[in-house]
């Protein structure tokens, strides 16, 4: 786990309950849980590179991720072992540099080649299979808090995001 550097999230289902709720016109309504959030912040401020990447397209992500400070957000993805390959070369890193975070089977072939795969509780039953950590919870209601929390738990390096509420940190 220490080779882990970047950290895919999902968003429907993994950073949300996957629920979409529409109204009359063209606005689209998703829930982030501010548990979720915190973690992640966290671990961009130690220097985790958190990138995005789903299948849906939303403004909402796009202010989601800016609120957070994810830089890069990757939207209408529809094949993302693929899209995360190219992104992969891009960047010089592979697969063992990888925590992938999800919760369906659009999720699964990546999870199952990253280094570190998690999922909410409500995950697809497949997914639950390849995850390294399946949280108590669901997504969208504290999953992702979870298992970035036993991330960096089992990397040594939790005391930081304690430390840093606590008044000791940076």
């Amino acid at each position: 786990m220490k080779d882990i550097n970047t950290i895919f999230l999902d968003v429907d289902g993994t950073l949300t309950d996957g629920k979409v709720y529409l109204d009359n016109g063209k606005n689209e309504f998703k829930a982030f849980d501010v548990k979720d959030g915190l973690m992640v912040v966290s671990a961009i401020k130690m220097g985790y590179d958190v990138i995005i990447m789903t299948g849906r397209k939303s403004e909402v992500v796009a202010r989601r991720a800016a609120e957070l400070g994810i830089e890069e957000y990757y939207q209408g993805v529809r094949n993302k072992k693929q899209a995360l390959e190219k992104l992969m070369e891009e960047k010089g890193i592979n697969y063992g540099n990888l925590a992938y975070l999800g919760d369906d089977l659009n999720d699964f072939a990546v999870m199952k080649e990253a280094r570190f795969a998690g999922c909410p509780a409500d995950a697809a039953e497949e997914v639950k299979e390849i995850s390294d950590l399946i949280s108590e919870f669901s997504g969208g209601a504290g999953a992702v808090r979870e298992i970035l929390t036993y991330l960096l738990k089992a990397k040594g390096e939790y005391h930081k995001v304690v430390e840093r509420f606590s008044g000791e940190g940076n």
